[in-house]
């Protein structure tokens, strides 16, 4: 082969393997032009206004005229559901229980009570028109509906002592306390009673109603949050063989039984429960003065006020007991004596204060919810005793 012919061979084969590894590699992608940068159109400028002329100074002889003064209203407004038949009785002894207090205490107060039913509309009607009125602070709703809709609404322009909770947790305005008799809270205080008691294993006994089982739900909740168990939870429905609570508890026997329950259902459960086994309980349970019907709850420990279970107390004593009140009607009576006490010292600007009450020690750290601390007492040949 020539060496002309050498240097063509040479050259193509240097071309062939030149393109075959362009082939074989893989492809970048391009980088992307950089894009425009978008123009926002400006509208201009609008001319200044002119200046304002100078106002003309007032004759030197002219007064301007004062304002009309405001017309001060009542100190309080009781908004209590009166018109509505079920919580009227409630509604009216609370009524009675703040005007004994207010009259022990010494205040001359204005207070106005609005009448409402339990309907939402009404409630929210009556305490617009207590704000209306010039009111520096209302007590109530009663009901847990009635306080749920000021909530709703949200605009609560005056510091107002709501005697129920709402119907679901919320974040509660800087004007809104709530303070009541709920058995929910007396289940969680209940609660950290056992534990105290160095309790630590639990079964709980309710009913299918409402409110016992809010209140069983309570006490779970709380128990568990501190770290207690629970072994069973029986729910003891109408007509039940109430013998059948008991098989389920000797299976496995708990240190304790928490009993959710209300007096006459828990007067028929308690036998069942161990002769031997403490039980604990609300102030639900204890509904009569009757120590006959009391018999079968002796040695049960449960959370009231010192109104019903310290009656001697000097803190107590001093407010006037009406004749004819019995069960939840004494404890509304008494909720009516130390909303009033509580009111009389957010009306002198108090914000955080504690007093002994006569529901239990009452202690007030701002707006939200007002601590009631109930006392624990037991029965004892069918009668009430404080045990602290």
């Amino acid at each position: 082969m020539s060496p002309a012919h050498r240097r063509l061979r040479s050259a193509v084969l240097a071309l062939l393997a030149a393109s075959a590894a362009f082939s074989c590699a893989t492809p970048q992608p391009a980088t992307p032009p950089a894009r425009p940068a978008i123009q926002m159109p400006v509208e201009p400028p609008a001319p200044a206004p002119p200046p304002a002329p100078e106002p003309a100074p007032p004759p030197a002889t002219t007064v301007p005229p004062a304002p009309a003064p405001l017309k001060p209203g009542p100190a309080v407004t009781l908004l209590l559901p009166l018109d509505a038949p079920e919580f009227q009785a409630p509604a009216e002894v609370v009524r009675r229980g703040f005007m004994a207090a207010l009259a022990v205490e010494g205040r001359q107060l204005e207070v106005v009570v609005r009448r409402t039913d339990a309907n939402d509309d009404r409630v929210l009607a009556e305490y617009e028109a207590a704000v209306q009125s010039g009111t520096r602070l209302v007590v109530g709703p009663m009901t847990r509906s009635g306080v749920s809709a000021l909530l709703r609404g949200g605009h609560l322009a005056v510091p107002t002592l709501a005697l129920n909770q709402p119907e679901s947790a919320t974040a509660l305005p800087s004007t809104l306390y709530i303070f009541g008799l709920a058995a929910d809270v007396e289940a969680r205080q209940i609660a950290h009673r056992a534990w105290n008691d160095t309790m630590r294993v639990a079964a709980v006994v309710s009913t299918a109603n409402p409110l016992s089982r809010r209140t069983r739900d309570a006490f779970v909740d709380e128990w568990l949050l501190i770290g207690g168990s629970v072994t069973d939870t029986i729910e003891a429905q109408p007509g039940v063989d109430l013998a059948q609570v008991k098989e389920v508890l000797d299976r496995r026997p708990p240190q304790f039984v928490f009993l959710a329950e209300s007096g006459p259902r828990a007067r028929l459960l308690r036998p069942y429960l161990g002769s031997q086994t403490p039980v604990y309980a609300t102030s639900q349970i204890n509904t009569t003065i009757d120590p006959l019907k009391n018999l079968d709850l002796n040695g049960v420990l449960f959370a009231d006020m010192p109104w019903l279970v310290r009656p001697d107390d000097p803190a107590v004593a001093r407010y006037p007991r009406p004749a004819g009140l019995d069960g939840d009607l004494m404890r509304f009576y008494a909720l009516g004596i130390d909303a009033c006490r509580i009111a009389i010292a957010l009306l002198d600007g108090q914000q955080r204060f504690e007093f002994v009450g006569v529901t239990g020690r009452i202690v007030v750290q701002g707006a939200g919810f007002v601590e009631r601390v109930p006392v624990a007492a037991t029965f004892r040949d069918g009668h009430t005793v404080a045990v602290e």
